[in-house]
Order: structure tokens, then C-alpha cells, then sequence
């Protein structure tokens, strides 16, 4: 049992913007310590002199730090710090509280209508000045097939839905959700994405999801779009080129890869039929970093655990 009240005094952040949230905290704790760095340039001195760590993912340090109790997460995904780790099992792990829903939701439409609309087709041929009239679809009347029925997972579906789509779920249990038509249990998977023309990856990265959606899956879809905006490894990457040439996907949207950055000579970047983004489908604010810690610290400090507290048996 994580010992409470805990009061953490010297708080250590690694992020790509580290100054703005170093100055957001201290307008609103200023009796706390702040040591803050790009997440690559931590040092395992860094480590040894935290109580607390804010950031996304593990610094290059080869010891955790002695006096460590408490990482914070600014992502929805927390990963990068208790999946196959070797993170104390007594440092408590809590996620950011900001709703990324929206924003993915809105990658995952906008994704979706530039495959139906054609758009990088399009382009080519306005960068070649070649007049091409093609048949564009629409979404309404496809079938999309989500994976991961969470808050993003549902905020996706209630968009896709909304331009007319069929929106079905998978979870664990298959039980029923209010966002989705219809349920798949996991174990259905295959079954589930048969003949559906959009498959969405929303999910957090475990033991059970990794490579969850691998060759075998990839072979039952008939022709459909992958989106994964959940985490790379979920999908078995290295299928995915088969599975574009034999036409089992028409497609593919990438937010999220199982090595980032994408390395250079993956044969992902030059594929047409593939868009690749760089981990940015749900952007972390500062004041979503900010006020996400700060809830969890106040709930620490009047001993109480707080109610975004990862569980790190089940991975999220």
C-alpha cells in the first residue's frame, strides 16, 4: 500500500517545453523545488535528487533514484514507464486528468475522409497539372471497427457516427456501450474486421494488447483502412507491408509506431497508400500537464490516492 499522506517537495520534469510548465507550476506551488530538462538530457543525478517525475517517458538513466515515489504520466498512455520496465513496484504511477478524445477523434475523421476523398491523390495531380476526375465515396454507409472502447475509443466512434458510418467496438468483455452498434469480445477479433472498411487501434499498450492486431488479424480484413492512434506496438509492424500488398489493407493512418522516431529507412515512409504522422493525434497542454499534477498532488498530500492512479496490473 502506497504510504499516505506522501508530500513530495523536489519535483523533476523531463518534456520538450519543460521552462513553460516549470513556470506554470510555480505560479501555483511555489513552496515546491523544480528541476527541469529535456527528457534526453536526465542524468541519473536528476534521478537521485526527485521525490516526484513528470513527463512522458523514461529518461536514458540507468537508476531510478533512491528517494523516487511518484511519477506522473502527461500522457494518456503510461507505458514508457511500467510496461516491461524495471520501475519499483512502491513507486505509484498516475496519468494526466486532460481529455484527448477530441483531438484524436478529429485526426481519426480527418483520416478517414482523406482516404474516401482522395486527397493525396488529388494533390499528385495538381502537382503535375493533370486534369483526373475520379470517383470519391463517402463515409456514410462504411463499417468501422474500433479497437479499444475507452473515453478515446468512444469519442471516435460518437464522430464516425455521426457522418454515418456503422460503429462497432471491441473490448475484453463485449459488453455493451452506448457509443457503439455493436460489441465484439477480443477473442472476435479476427471475425469482427472482416469486412470492415475502417479498423481503428485505440488502445493503451500491455501485455495483452501487444500485437494485438498481428499478421493473422491483418489477413481476415478485406480491403480495409488501419488507423492506429493508440500505441505502435499494438500492431505488428512489420506485417503491416504484406498486408498492403496482398490487399488485405487499402491503407493505412499512423500516428503511432514500435520504434519512434520512425526509423529512416522504414518502408512505411515511401508508400502512397500510407500517412504517416509523428505521435501528435492528442497533444499534451502545458495547463492539461499542470493541473493534472497538481489534482493528484493535492489528493497525495491530504492522503488520499488519487483517482487517476494507474493500475499497474492491468497496465492503464
Amino acid at each position: 500500500m502506497f504510504p499516505l499522506p506522501f508530500k513530495p517537495r523536489r519535483i523533476l520534469i523531463g518534456y520538450n517545453v519543460h521552462d513553460k510548465l516549470v513556470s506554470y507550476l510555480h505560479e501555483r506551488r511555489a513552496d515546491l523545488e523544480y528541476r527541469s530538462k529535456l527528457f534526453t538530457d536526465i542524468t541519473n543525478g536528476d534521478m537521485a535528487w526527485a521525490d516526484a517525475f513528470i513527463g512522458f517517458r523514461r529518461p536514458p538513466v540507468t537508476d531510478w533514484g533512491p528517494k523516487l515515489r511518484w511519477i506522473h504520466s502527461m500522457g494518456a498512455g503510461v507505458d514508457a514507464f511500467i510496461f516491461r520496465t524495471d520501475l519499483p513496484t512502491d513507486v505509484l504511477v498516475t496519468r494526466t486528468n486532460e481529455p484527448f478524445g477530441p483531438q484524436i477523434a478529429e485526426y481519426c475523421l480527418t483520416r478517414a475522409l482523406m482516404f474516401t476523398q482522395h486527397i493525396r491523390s488529388f494533390e499528385r495531380s495538381q502537382l503535375e497539372h493533370k486534369w483526373e476526375p475520379r470517383f470519391i465515396g463517402t463515409l456514410a454507409g462504411t463499417r468501422a471497427v474500433i479497437v479499444g472502447t475507452g473515453e478515446i475509443g468512444s469519442e471516435i466512434a460518437q464522430r464516425l457516427a455521426a457522418m454515418g458510418c456503422r460503429v462497432e467496438g471491441v473490448s475484453r468483455s463485449g459488453e455493451p456501450n452506448a457509443a457503439f452498434a455493436v460489441m465484439h469480445r477480443v477473442a472476435d477479433l479476427q471475425r469482427a474486421v472482416a469486412d470492415a472498411q475502417w479498423v481503428i487501434a485505440a488502445l493503451p499498450l500491455t501485455e495483452d494488447t501487444f500485437h494485438l492486431i498481428d499478421r493473422q488479424v491483418l489477413s481476415a480484413c478485406r480491403g480495409a483502412v488501419l488507423l492506429n492512434v493508440g500505441r505502435g506496438p499494438v500492431v505488428e509492424e512489420a506485417a503491416l507491408a504484406e498486408a498492403l500488398e496482398r490487399g488485405w489493407l487499402n491503407g493505412a493512418a499512423l500516428d503511432v509506431f514500435e520504434v519512434e522516431p520512425l526509423p529512416p529507412d522504414s518502408p512505411l515512409w515511401d508508400d502512397p497508400r500510407v500517412i504517416i504522422s509523428p505521435h501528435i493525434a492528442g497533444l499534451t497542454t502545458t495547463a492539461g500537464a499542470g493541473d493534472g499534477f497538481l489534482e493528484c498532488l493535492s489528493e497525495l498530500e491530504s492522503g488520499k490516492l488519487p483517482r487517476w492512479t494507474v493500475d499497474r496490473a492491468r497496465g492503464y
